[in-house]
Parts: C-alpha cells; structure tokens; sequence
C-alpha cells in the first residue's frame, strides 16, 4: 500500500477551526502557549481545545512549517475546514504565511464530491478511521496520517463519552495549554454573561394579516395550474408520469414549495418579531420577486419564467390587503416583547469602539432585523447594521423566494466590521466557527444556543477586555440549562489538563452478523463491506451513460427457500443494466437469509465483486473512467495551460548539414543537384547546387517576381557525389560573385564557409568564369560602344551610383535629347543633353519572399516595376549577366524550400523512421502550420488524421476491453483523442523542434555560412498552443493514412501515442468479429431488416443486439445498442470524412468541417431513419352480412428501420408515435429541401424533434455491419447508400448548398453583437 499522506490540521474531530489574527497579510508570531501546544503536537496526535481567537491557526501553521522541514517532498499535508469561507480564508492564511510552498484550494465547486467533519459514531470519517487508519497502524505496515485538531469544543452535546470517543477514533489526546496557561489567560478574555429575559406574547396581540392568509392561499390553489404540472402535461414524454402524479397528489412542485417556505418563515417571523415584521417579510418578498420577473439580474435568474410570474400573482394578491404606507414606519404596537428589549440593551451598551454580533436562527430574521434595526430611530443614530450568512458552493441550484439577504452584498463586511465602517453585525451560525472575524465586545444570542458547541464558539467572539455575552431567555425558560453548560465545560477543562490520563479503548456493541464478511483488494487496502455493498452497486450503475427513456439502476428479486423447519431464508438476485456486458450482468447470493434486507446485501455484494473481477471496477473499488490516475494528472496538467506553451524552437536543417561539412575534406562527397530557372517554359539561368547531405525530392517551386512575371525553379538530384575536378576555392568563388550580385551588403567579407555552393554547369575552372564576370563597367564606356550589337540579357545589373548604387534592370538605350513622350516617368535632377546616352531601366526588386505573390492591393502601386531614365555616366554596370543576378535574388526562396524537406526528411528518418515515410510532401504539408504561410499546411490533413485517430482508438478500445460499456469507452476515447493528451504526446516523443511556424519573408536575409549554423542546432524557444501540437499528430496521422491506410496509421500512432497498446485493424476485426458469436435465436421477422437496409448478416447476434434498446428486458437477448452505436459512429465519420476529402476540386478546411457535421448529426440521421422503408405485403380479411361471407385481399405497407427496435418502456413507443405526427408534417418540406434546396434544413429538422435513439439505431447498424463484414468499410458505405447518406453527400460536395447553421449565419452576420434567443411555439405547432 502507498504511503498515506500527512494530514497536518484536521478538524474533522470539531466543527471549528479557530480565526487567524485579524491581517492575514501581517507575519503571525507565536505566544509561548502556541509554542507548547506545537511541541506537544509534534510528540503525539492532538487536539487543540482553546477558546475562540486564542490563535489555533499559528499553531498549525508552526505544525506544517515543522512537517515540510522533515517530510519527503511527496507527501501533502491537509487542512480540512467545515465550509467554504473558512476554507478560503484559511487558505489565504496558509499561502501567505508558507509562500515557498504551493497551496491548492479544494471546493464543493472543483468536484469534490463529498467532506466529512465528524469523526464519532457511525459518520463516514470515523469508519475511515476505524476500518482503515487503526488496522494500518495495528498491522505496522508503515507510517500513517499525523493528526493535529484544532477546536474550541471537540464535542457538541453534553455527552461526556464522545470525547473519549473521539480521542480513539483520531488517536489523539485532547489538550488546552497549561504550562503557560496564566499567557493565555491573558491574552484571551471570557465575557460576563447577560440573560435578557423577556416577557411572553399575550394571545390578544395583532397578528399578521399577511402571515395568517398565506397557507390558505397555498392550499386553495389549483395545482392543475401550477407551471410544473402544466409543464409536464404539455411534455409528451413526461405525460401520465410518475413526477406529474405526485405533483398532484402531494403537492410537491416548486412553487407550493416556496409559498410553504415562505409561510413557514413568515410564522417564524412573526412570533419572534411581530405581526408588522412578518408583514413587511411577505411584502418584501413579493415585491422583490416582482422586480425579478422581468430583470435577469437578480438572484431569481434561475427560475423559470412561469414560475416567476406565477408566484408573483399570487403574493400580488396576498399583499394587497396591505398599504404600503403601513410599512414605511416601525408599529410598535405590532412588534414583539422581545424585539423591543434587543432595543433596550443595544441602547444601553452604545459606547465608542462598539463592536458587536447578533446571531439569529434563520437567513429570513438576518434580512428582517437587519431591516427593523436601521429603520429605528435611536438604533440608526448609532449603530451601522449588516449582515453575514453562509454562501452556497453551487451556482446552479433555483433560487427561493424567501431569500432576502443578497450574499453578494456581504463581501466586504468582515473587513467593514474590522475598519469601523459598520459595527454590528446581523447573522446565523455562519460565524461561530473558524471565519476571521475581529474581536467583538458584545455578542447577542436572540435565541438560545441549540447546543454546547454553539454556546463556546459564539462565546469566543466576544473576546474584547470587559466584553459582554448576552442570551435573551424567554421569561418561562429555564435558566439551569445555561448553568448546566457552565458545569459541563469546566468539567471537560479538567479532563484536558490530566496529561496522566489514558485512552479508553471504544469496546464495540455491534454483534456482528453471522454472514457478515468482507472483500479487500490487497495491493490498494480497499475494502468492500455488505453493508456497503447496496450503496456501490448503485453507485456504479449511476456511472454509466444515462441514456433517454431507460432507468439505470439494478433490479432486485427475492427467492423465498424455506425449510419446513420453519426457519425462514430468502436469496436474491441483481440484475444490471442492459448496457453492462451480459457475461456480469447477473449475481445471486450466496447464502440465504432471514431477511430481504440481508439477501439484497449478499446479491450486490457477490456483483461488486463481479465487476471486480472483469475490471469494470478499479482496486479503489470505485467505477473505472477509462484512464488511470496518471494520465489524469498528465491530462489537467496540459489543460492548465491549453492556450500556449512553450516549447523547442524551431528545428534548424542547416545545423544538420553543418556538421556533415565537417567530415568531407573535399567536393567528392558532396551531393551535386542541379538547379535550373524558367520563365515561360524559357530556361532564364542554370547552376549545379553542392550540398553535403542527400536532398530529398523538391517540388517545383513557384517563385513571384513581380504581378506580371512568375519564374519557376525545379531542383533535380543529378549524382549522389559530386566528380568534376573542382577545386574547392573555386566553387566558393563563384558561390560569392553570384550572391554578391544582389547581396553584397550582407556578406561578410571575412567569411567564405557558405553551406551550398553553386557552380555553372559547363564551365571546366569556375575560378576562370568568376575572373571573367566579375567587377563593373563605368557607364561612359557606352559612347565608345555601338549600342545596337549590345544583346541586352548579357549585361548585368545596372547601378546608380549617384543615389549608392541602387540595383536597376536595364530595358533599353536612348540617345541623344529626350522627348517627354519618350518615357513612361520623368527623369528628375538631370539636364536634357544632346550627346548623353540614356539608360532606360526599371528597379532591381528589393524584396527577396518570391515565395509569395504580392498582395493585389499592392501591385498597381509597386515602386519598382516602374521605368526611369538614367544617365550612362552615373551607372556602373555588372560584368556578370542578368540571368544570374536573377538567380541569385532566388535563392533565399529556393533554400527555404530545400530547409523544409530538410526538416521533413530528418523528422521521417528519425522520430517516424518505423513508419517508413516515401511521400515526403505528406510530411512537409502536416508540419506546416498555417502560420508558416507554406503552400500547403496541415489543415486538411489534420481534418482526416482526426478520424482515423477516432476510428483506430473506438475500434483498439472496443477490441481490447470486451466488458466496458459505453460510458467507459467513451471517456477513454475522448482522453486518448483529447487535444490535451495530443499536445502532451507531441512534447514527450519532441515533435514539437519540427513544426514549421516561421514564415519566409527573405527580410534581412544572408547567406548561410558553416560556421554560423554548426553550433545553432534550434531557434528560440517559441510559444505554441496546445491545439497546434495537436493538430500537427492528426495531421501526421493523417499523412500516414493517406500513404499507407489503416496500417501505416497504426504504425504512426505507435510512435506518436506509444503509452496505448494499439493493435493491428485486422486483429481488432477479428476478436470482435469471434465475440459475436452468441447463440440468439433470430427472429423470423428480422430477413426484412435486412432486405431493408440491404445486408445479410452471418452473425445474427449482431442485428438484435443493434436494434435492442436499453430499456428491454428479456430473453434472448446479449447486450444494449450502446457498444455498436459506439463504433458505428466512428465508422460513419471516416467514411464521410475520406470521401469528403478526396473530393476534387479540394474542398477547403472550414467546408469539409461543416459538411461533415451536416451529414452525421443525429437530426439528419433520425430523419433518414424515419424515411427509409421497404413495403411488405399484408393479408386483409374481410368477412360479408352471410355466412362464410369471407374475402381475402393482398396489400402492402412501409416497413422502417426503428419497428424492429426492441424495448419495454411505453414511455418509448409513444415517444416514436409523437414523432411519427411531427415527421408526416414535416417529411415533405424536408424531403424537398433536401434533394433540391439551396440550403440544410436545420430549423426542419430541428422543429421534427426526433428522440435520439432514432439515429442511434443507425450507428449502431453501421457498426454491427462493420463486424459482421470481418471490418469492411465498403460494405458499411453500401448501407450508408441505400439509407441515401452518401447521395446528400455527394450533392453537398458538388456545391450551390449553403452549409452554415443559422445560428452561425446570425453569429457572423451580429459580429460582435450578443444574441438573444426566445423560444416559442407557434400556434396550431405539435406539442
């Protein structure tokens, strides 16, 4: 068994933790009576007895600081806490107090299902104790819990034995300082107690007229209009329910509730304050209500409308017998004795630094005194009211009409109190234990403590020097109660302070029964009891996927096997959920016993065990989810961060070849390609490419110079080695005097070790060709030259010197003086000469991202496609011809490409080496994430790895696990295939250095030199979301299936997700196809299904179980459609999805996203289910006025798909029959719009409303083909046909259908806007 954690402060043993000093922020520090009850803690377990406000929570801060020093870094220490603003207040405290360490708040709202706070008895947290932590520690197996409680009273009656009680369960002593008790004393003062004592009401006294009509009202109502019962007997599925006739009989809907509450609280209000404050209650509550109709603002937003409006006509009327005007001001004469003498002693403790707290029974009196106090003359002069009361963990529950008090008023209270900014405090039971509150000199009960508990911990607030307690009393109560607890606390003290007295061990007074036994898993501890037995059984059923129209919880039956003895035996039997695996979905007692009670115990314990055993249930003896704990944790831990991650830089393909340099000592190992460039099928330059690694095969590459002219580069792999006798010096000449025609600047004269060389092809010494071409011509040297033997493409780039050399592309000569229609723009800042030679030119491109055309809006504008003129004496002239410099200003681009089949090449032959990659464009497309700006990116790829991933994992799932149900199979799915765990995958195996999300621009680029590259294997570390490292999986699945099927996407997943055991298709084919070999007798009726959907099954388990609802109880029978419609789903998404994306012309992502969606959602399914049918023939009879006047006619009638579904509940034929009425309305219209509209008849599907089992007898078919067929998509796409789901796809694929839901539609076309939807019925429409 693992080592438990250590729980560091428990008050489980008490309901109180006691207040941390009133600044959490401030450094708390210990008093020598905190010190001694430390060390005590950390000899023994303890529990901390000390008032209120004496600083229990620095004592447990001291005893965690003391923990984390001498604990491994494994262990967790707990502070458990009663409710949630302790917790939260004392996890501030704890966070800011031991900032080095990590600490997490668990909350009711983070789904914790269940705290327990009471360790005595038969509470949960006891059996804990007693079943698990005490037979641990008897057993010595190890360290256990260490165990601090920290209480102001450890028990809450006056029994004296739950002490000794508690201290056996916790194994821990109670102890109260007493070496430096006289420090304690001093610093936590006990109050004086006050008994306001107050004369009874006199029966002749005003009574509220509100409060006494308000139960007649409620009893006179019609429950036939009560929202609830209208609401169910519009609802066809809900119509003669169970709920509707105990809404009728009993009463019980939500509004008889609230006006049962309402009077309830009204009558509570009314004897403790008066007749005019329990008409002011009910008037105040209606009127909020009133106010909450039509405002969803209010706390009353969760309830229905017609139940807000229902209520409010009937309080309307309630309150009308009341003026207004007569609650503007406080009746004395209809206020209460009682109310009156809070009055006299509030008026007498008036005093500077007045600090005080009311406490009252119920939320309602908080909101009514709170009221009553502010609006009293001589109590608002002095005293500031608010209000506290407990907060709720669950946003969701429906609000109550009798709720005043808004909580979200009171979160500055506490510290308004603590500032002087109020200084009375109205409030419930919520502030007796544990809150920080500061220290009060007046502290009023208006109702006696309920118990001894309440009394010490609303004591200890009153903790001021010279503060007062006071109880009011009626005067017929009796005194001796308070005296009695006096009695019983100082008796307890004693008890805490005798450090010589021993633990009592708890003798046990249940007989254990003589069947009674137990079923322990040894590698966890977990146990299972019989008395625990019922309750888990129950649990587990309740896990399982709820499913429409069915009831998931066991069935018992009871065998009488008497003796004629005389002595009485019963067994038992459980049946589970048709959706549990038959081979345990049945269990029986193993004993008979003298009860039911005792054999249903046996039944479901003998059915844990059951499930135990074929691994339905975890060694924690809990439900299995389909994932381990691990993977959970892997799992919240990528979600916490599902919007970016950091993540490798992006793979640098040049480092690779870098180090390749360094092991060639000459050019004969170097690999030689040959690069050529076109324009317009006309080669415009040729070089051979050196590199030291292989390239991989290259595409053509499309390179945009300009709107109008488009080049073309292919790379063509001439020789795995390089064998012209080149010299190496050479090469690198002629390398830099090509790249030094357009990138002269961003060379580094010093630096010669460029990455790829390139030589001109028929030229025998390079060194000779770059002598030749390199350096310039002055351009005067063109008057000494006739112009018209010039061949233009031979000359290189044109520079103006007098702007810097500026690069220009020479388009012609002119001579002589100029004419202003001769140019296209004006030469500026020269003179017009008759003997100048002028130079017609266009700008050099500045820009080097030809990968990408120039955005249309830019290119009327383009500075650099425009001609000028310059003169030949301020130019100089490139020896080196044009074509080259062309090339040159390309080879930014054409080495980008080659960098990323580079990173392609290199991911396949290393990561994805098993897979055996030969399509390398594949690769390149799935690691291109749009943001690359690539030509292609992973988006279509990822659209179909997401269902072979889906497929592969339902089909591996499925195969592997014959006993998990549905709701298993499909969380496991739903994890494997979840982007949380994708995105973890890809960090794990590194995928992450190899997706491309850098786009090209060529700004600032330069030449790639060895040694700038050898050392620099990766750029920066870079942010990625998660949903791109999961995109880039599927897409790489995707890639795999498209080059090698189902079996290279196996082996990718493999290498990608090697944490599932993923198996072979063929394998899973055939387990399942060998499991569905159930000897079910066929029904004879069953050949026109299969004439129906066109398929003949050679397992005949397969249909029934297919068409078998969970609802059906009977023979013949193996399990509930849920498993297939399991599968068949994920068969029918890759079907749609392959087709889809084969289509040609391709369709665009976001296209193949919407008709996806538009074919497989459930409403189109349903729709076609209700369609397809066959006609049989049927025989009728009809009989004449005379004898043996019988007559026989032949007809035929539609068949469908859903009559053959099997099921036992009414409440799912009439299901069927209601949506039978709505489809022949509608049937036409959709039918129509499906073979010829412009658009899906979403809102027609959705008006026919069609119950959910209708398409999931269609998936389920899907997948009952599927392994009847040994797994054969073909024949599942047949049926697919004859349903007509592949003929709506094919017309959705040709085009002319709008795709988008009109809530989409409306999305876009709002933009930013917030969209409010009502729903209605329109008049005459099918209810």
């Amino acid at each position: 068994m693992a080592e438990p954690p250590s729980i560091d402060a428990c008050n489980n043993a008490a309901n109180d933790v006691a207040e941390s000093p009133s600044s959490t922020a401030e450094v708390l520090q210990p008093r020598a009576f905190q010190y001694e009850m430390l060390e005590e803690s950390l000899r023994n377990n303890i529990i901390v007895a000390m008032d209120t406000g004496s600083g229990k929570t620095l004592i447990a801060i001291l005893r965690i600081q003391a923990e984390l020093e001498r604990a491994s870094t494994e262990k967790l220490i707990w502070f458990l806490a009663p409710h949630v603003e302790l917790a939260t207040q004392q996890a501030k405290v704890i966070a800011t107090q031991i900032p080095s360490v990590q600490t997490r708040l668990l909350l009711g709202a983070d789904g914790v299902e269940h705290w327990t706070h009471h360790c005595i008895a038969d509470h949960p947290a006891s059996r804990i104790l007693r079943d698990f932590y005490h037979p641990y520690l008897a057993a010595s197996n190890g360290p256990v819990p260490a165990i601090l409680g920290l209480t102001a009273s450890p028990v809450v009656n006056s029994k004296i034995g739950r002490l000794e009680e508690l201290e056996a369960n916790l194994q821990a002593i109670s102890r109260t300082p007493k070496l430096h008790r006289e420090e304690l004393l001093r610093y936590v003062h006990r109050p004086s107690l006050v008994r306001l004592t107050y004369a009874a009401p006199m029966l002749d006294e005003g009574t509220s007229q509100i409060a006494s009509r308000l139960n007649q009202l409620r009893m006179s109502l019609d429950i036939e209009q009560d929202p609830y019962v209208k609401a169910l007997r519009a609802d066809p599925l809900s119509y003669d329910s169970q709920p509707l006739k105990k809404a009728i009989l009993r009463r019980k809907t939500y509004c008889q509730e609230q006006l049962k509450r309402l009077n309830t609280k009204a009558k509570i209000i009314e004897d403790e304050l008066g007749a005019w404050a329990a008409d002011w209650y009910v008037d105040a509550c209606t009127r909020k209500l009133q106010r909450g109709v039509n405002d969803e603002s209010t706390s009353l937003r969760l309830l229905d409308d017609s139940e807000k409006v229902y209520l409010e006509q009937c309080l309307s009327t309630l309150i009308s017998c009341i003026s207004p005007k007569a609650l503007l001001s406080l009746d004395s004469a209809r206020l209460s004795p009682k109310f009156f003498r809070l009055i006299d002693f509030l008026i007498s403790q008036r005093k500077s630094e007045f600090t005080g707290l009311l406490f009252v029974r119920t939320r309602a009196e908080v909101a009514v005194l709170s009221h009553i106090l502010s609006m009293h003359q001589e109590i608002k002069e002095f005293y500031m009211v608010s209000t506290f009361v407990g907060i709720s963990s669950s946003g969701q529950r429906k609000a109550n009409v009798d709720e005043l008090v808004d909580v979200r008023a009171q979160v500055d209270t506490l510290d308004d109190l603590r500032l002087g900014r109020k200084n009375l405090v109205v409030t419930t039971s919520a502030l007796e234990e544990g809150i920080d509150v500061s220290a009060c000199n007046t502290v009023v009960c208006f109702d006696k403590p309920s118990n001894l508990k309440s009394l010490i911990q609303r004591r200890g607030r009153a903790r001021k020097s010279e503060s007062t307690f006071a109880i009011m009393l009626a005067e017929d109560n009796d005194p001796s109660t308070i005296a009695t607890w006096q009695q019983l606390e100082e008796k307890m003290q004693q008890q805490y302070m005798d450090d010589m007295r021993q633990l009592q061990e708890l003798e046990s007074l249940e007989a254990v029964d003589e069947g009674d036994r137990e079923f322990v898993v040894e590698t966890t501890g977990a146990k299972l009891l019989l008395s625990d037995a019922v309750s888990h059984l129950y649990h587990f059923c309740a896990t399982l996927l709820s499913r429409q129209l069915s009831d998931p919880t066991p069935i018992f039956t009871f065998n009488d096997v008497s003796t004629h003895l005389g002595h009485r035996a019963v067994t038992s039997k459980v049946l589970l959920p048709i959706c549990v695996d038959a081979s345990v979905r049945e269990a029986c007692s193993r004993s008979a016993w003298i009860t039911e009670k005792g054999a249903k115990r046996d039944a479901a314990f003998e059915a844990y065990i059951q499930l135990y055993r074929a691994k339905l249930i975890s060694d924690n003896l809990l439900p299995i989810r389909g994932y381990d704990k691990a993977a959970t944790e892997v799992e919240s831990q990528v979600e916490k961060i599902a919007s970016l991650v950091q993540v490798a830089g992006q793979l640098n393909p040049w480092s690779l070849a870098a180090r390749q340099w360094q092991r060639f000592g000459d050019l004969s190992n170097l690999h030689c390609s040959e690069v050529s460039l076109h324009c317009d099928e006309k080669m415009v330059a040729e070089l051979h490419m050196l590199t030291p690694c292989a390239l991989p095969p290259i595409p053509i590459v499309t390179l945009f110079w300009d709107a109008n002219t488009t080049f073309r580069a292919t790379i063509r792999p001439s020789s795995p080695h390089f064998s012209r006798p080149i010299s190496a010096e050479s090469a690198v000449q002629s390398t830099a005097l090509l790249l030094s025609s357009v990138f002269r600047s961003r060379m580094a004269a010093e630096n010669a070790d460029f990455m790829t060389l390139f030589i001109p092809p028929a030229v025998e010494d390079p060194i000779q060709w770059a002598e030749r071409f390199r350096g310039t011509i002055r351009g005067n040297k063109l008057k000494e030259i006739d112009l018209s033997l010039l061949s233009l493409p031979k000359l290189g780039i044109i520079r103006d010197m007098s702007h810097g050399g500026v690069p220009h592309i020479l388009r012609g000569f002119q001579e002589g003086s100029l004419d202003a229609n001769d140019i296209e723009l004006k030469p500026q800042d020269i003179e017009n000469e008759d003997a100048a030679i002028w130079l017609q030119v266009s700008r050099f491109p500045k820009r080097t991202d030809f990968l990408h055309a120039i955005p249309e809006q830019n290119q009327m504008v383009h500075p650099r496609t425009y001609k000028t003129l310059l003169r030949s004496e301020d130019c100089e002239i490139d020896r080196l011809p044009l074509a080259y410099a062309y090339f040159a200003a390309s080879v930014p681009a054409i080495l980008h490409c080659v960098g990323v089949r580079l990173t392609a090449a290199h991911l396949s032959n290393t990561l994805l080496a098993p897979v055996a990659f030969k399509n390398m464009e594949l690769v390149v497309t799935a690691i291109a994430a749009s943001a690359a700006q690539e030509a292609t990116n992973y988006q279509r790829q990822e659209f179909l790895g997401d269902s072979v991933l889906k497929f592969l994992t339902s089909l591996m799932l499925k195969g592997k696990h014959l006993h998990w149900h549905e709701g298993i199979l499909s969380r496991a799915k739903d994890h494997i295939v979840s982007n949380a765990s994708l995105a973890k995958a890809a960090l794990v195996v590194g995928l992450d250095s190899f997706i491309l999300t850098t786009p090209f621009t060529g700004s600032k680029w330069r030449p790639l030199y060895i040694s700038e590259h050898l050392d620099n294997p990766n750029g920066k570390p870079r942010q990625l979301s998660t949903k791109t490292l999961a995109d880039v999986v599927e897409a790489l699945i995707g890639a795999a299936f498209l080059e090698g099927g189902f079996d290279k996407a196996t082996a990718i997943l493999k290498v990608l997700l090697p944490t599932v055991s993923w198996s072979p298709v063929e394998d899973c084919n055939s387990i399942l196809h060998s499991t569905h070999q159930a000897p079910l007798a066929y029904p004879p009726h069953f050949a026109q299904l299969e004439q129906l959907i066109g398929y003949t099954f050679t397992l005949k388990s397969l249909p029934l179980e297919a068409l078998t609802h969970s609802s059906y109880i009977g023979s013949n029978v193996s399990t509930s459609y849920e498993r297939l419609e399991f599968l068949g789903d994920v068969c029918l998404d890759i079907i749609v999805a392959t087709t889809a994306y084969n289509h040609e012309p391709p369709i665009p992502t976001h296209g193949l996203h919407l008709i996806r969606t538009a074919v497989v959602n459930a409403h189109f399914l349903a729709f076609l289910c209700l369609t397809l049918s066959i006609s049989v023939p049927r025989t009728n009879i009809t009989t004449g006025n005379k004898k043996n006047d019988v007559s026989m006619s032949e007809t035929s009638v539609p068949i469908h798909i859903w009559n053959f579904m099997r099921h036992a509940a009414p409440i799912v034929r009439k299901s069927q029959q209601d949506c039978l009425k709505r489809y022949e309305a509608l049937k036409t219209l959709i039918l129509e719009t499906l073979q010829k509209g412009s658009y899906i008849p979403w809102a027609l599907l959705a008006r026919l409303d069609a119950p959910k089992f209708f398409s999931d007898i269609i998936e389920s078919l899907i997948g009952a083909i599927y392994i009847d067929s040994h797994g054969s998509l073909a024949a599942c796409e047949s049926f697919l046909e004859t349903l007509g789901i592949m003929g709506y796809l094919r017309r959705l694929l040709q085009g002319g259908v709008a795709l988008y839901h009109p809530k989409e539609e409306l999305g876009q076309l709002a933009d930013t806007e917030n969209v409010r939807y009502e729903v209605f019925r329109e008049e005459g429409e099918e209810k």
